[in-house]
C-alpha cells in the first residue's frame, strides 16, 4: 500500500513539473508602452539651458580694441563663424562653457589677447512657443525658464468653455508629439509636462 501512494506521489510530481516547465517557456517579456506618446521613438530634446539649432545667439566679445558683437542663428551643423574667421561648435552647449572655449581660444591658445583683458559673453533670444486651439488668445509667446504646459496655456488666457482639457497636443521642434491630460496635471503638477523652446501646444475642442 504504501509502495502505490509513494508511487502515485512521484507521477503527480512528474505531471506538475511537467506543467510549470511548459508554462514558463511560453512567458514572454512585455515592455511597458507610455500610452500618452504618439511618436515615441528617441530623439534629442531642446534644452532651455542649452544653445540648439535655428537658436538666434549673440557673442559679445570685450577686448582694448572695439569688436563688433556678431548676431547669428545657428545652422545645421551646429558650428558658427566668430571673430577672426575662427569656427566653434555651439548646438547642444551651454552658454558658459561657449564663453569659455572662445576666451581660451583667443588668451591662450592663440595669445592675441592678454588674459583679464579680453572677456565674452553669450546669450540666446528669440526664444518662443505658440499655443493654439482652444485658449482665449492664441499666438506666440517668449519663452520663459520653468515653463510648463499649464503655465503656456495660462499665458494665452486659459481654456475657452469648448476646451477638451484631457488631451493637449504638445508638438516638439524636432517633430515628437506627446498628449496631456491637463485635468489631471492641475490635481498632480508631476503629471505638468515642461515646455521647451519652439515647442506647440494645440488644444482641441471636446466632442459633446
Amino acid at each position: 500500500m504504501n509502495c502505490r501512494i509513494t508511487w502515485i506521489k512521484r507521477v503527480l510530481g512528474a505531471a506538475c513539473g511537467a506543467l510549470l516547465f511548459s508554462g514558463c517557456e511560453t512567458l514572454t517579456p512585455v515592455t511597458p508602452v507610455n500610452p500618452r506618446t504618439d511618436n515615441a521613438a528617441p530623439v534629442a530634446m531642446v534644452s532651455a539651458d542649452l544653445v540648439s539649432v535655428g537658436d538666434q545667439i549673440r557673442i559679445v566679445l570685450d577686448a582694448p580694441s572695439p569688436i563688433n558683437p556678431l548676431e547669428i542663428a545657428v545652422p545645421e551643423s551646429g558650428e558658427v563663424t566668430i571673430h577672426m574667421g575662427e569656427r566653434i561648435k555651439v548646438a547642444g552647449r551651454k552658454t558658459d562653457d561657449i564663453a569659455r572655449e572662445i576666451t581660451t581660444l583667443f588668451t591662450v591658445k592663440k595669445e592675441v589677447y592678454k588674459p583679464g583683458r579680453f572677456t565674452v559673453n553669450v546669450q540666446v533670444f528669440g526664444r518662443s512657443i505658440s499655443v493654439g486651439g482652444e485658449v482665449r488668445a492664441t499666438g506666440s509667446f517668449t519663452f520663459e525658464g520653468g515653463m510648463t504646459v499649464l503655465k503656456a496655456i495660462n499665458r494665452a488666457g486659459g481654456f475657452t468653455e469648448w476646451a477638451d482639457k484631457n488631451a493637449v497636443q504638445i508638438i516638439r521642434l524636432n517633430g515628437q508629439s506627446l498628449t496631456v491630460d491637463c485635468k489631471s496635471a492641475v490635481k498632480n503638477p508631476s503629471l505638468d509636462v515642461p515646455m521647451f523652446p519652439g515647442d506647440r501646444v494645440n488644444v482641441l475642442r471636446k466632442i459633446f
